[in-house]
């Protein structure tokens, strides 16, 4: 991968800088760039009362999850396609998420819900 496409991938996920992922606060996207493998990291976090209610919560999350992890996707793509003036090759490489219990206690149960998401970058 060349240092272009480094550049380019780099200025549209940075959020270090003064820029968040979401506007609310409610979730965050960052990223890691290893080689040419990207991962990008979905965070959010879960509020739930029982049991009864975690696994729909944790299908929305997913969900939702899926459809902003691809909406910045697109993003990194455009604005690649508008820097280098070709389109960026990248490889889909499979998904993975987790819920992480913060506060098990109490009736109130909060947890951070993640997701990663690895692309291969092909030159």
């Amino acid at each position: 991968m060349n240092l272009e496409t480094v550049r380019v991938i780099g200025n549209v996920l940075e959020t270090t800088w003064g820029k968040s992922s979401s506007a609310d606060g409610t979730y965050s996207i960052k990223y890691v760039l290893d080689g040419s493998r990207l991962t990008l990291q979905y965070t959010m976090i879960v509020y739930f009362a029982g049991e009864q209610s975690l696994r729909p919560q944790v299908d929305t999350a997913y969900n939702q999850a899926i459809q902003l992890v691809d909406a910045k996707l697109g993003e990194v793509k455009s604005a690649y396609k508008a820097v280098a003036g070709t389109a960026l090759k990248i490889k889909d490489a499979g998904g993975q998420d987790n819920l992480e219990l913060i506060q098990p206690q109490g009736p109130r149960k909060i947890a951070y819900y993640r997701y990663n998401h690895v692309f291969q970058i092909e030159d």
